[in-house]
């Protein structure tokens, strides 16, 4: 193989793997009426371009503080998922990040990425 050809390959290679992209959209309203359960809902939307995506492997969750909420997928929409979370009657403020795991598939077996959001704030009023 010739220099030029190399560099070209090396070029188009980088272009691919560049061009992968994933993005979270919160679709949590920014504030929400406090509720006698203490469970308020987080959603949110994640499209991927990445053609070697292991759909099935898609794994978000909301994470505050420490705690880990698994967010499920909601009904007849594939790409957005929802979870209910506790807020204590005493705190007006949720402060939470969305993470999305997913594996794709790679050789010779497939591999793990991850994604986290931004800190997002919901504010709880009466």
């Amino acid at each position: 193989m010739k220099i030029g050809q190399s560099v070209l390959l090396l070029t188009l290679l980088f272009l691919m793997v560049g061009c992968v992209r994933s993005t979270i959209t919160n679709l949590t309203p920014s504030q929400l009426p406090r509720n006698q359960a203490g469970l308020y809902p987080v959603e949110m939307e994640w499209k991927s371009n990445q053609t070697a995506l292991r759909y099935e492997t898609i794994e978000p969750s909301v994470l505050i503080g420490t705690n880990i909420f698994p967010m499920q997928r909601t009904k007849l929409l594939t790409n957005r998922w929802e979870a209910l979370v506790p807020v204590h009657e005493t705190n007006n403020v949720l402060r939470y990040q969305i993470k999305v795991n997913w594996k794709f598939n790679a050789v010779p077996v497939p591999e793990s990425n991850s994604q986290l959001s931004q800190q997002y704030l919901l504010l709880i009023g009466n």
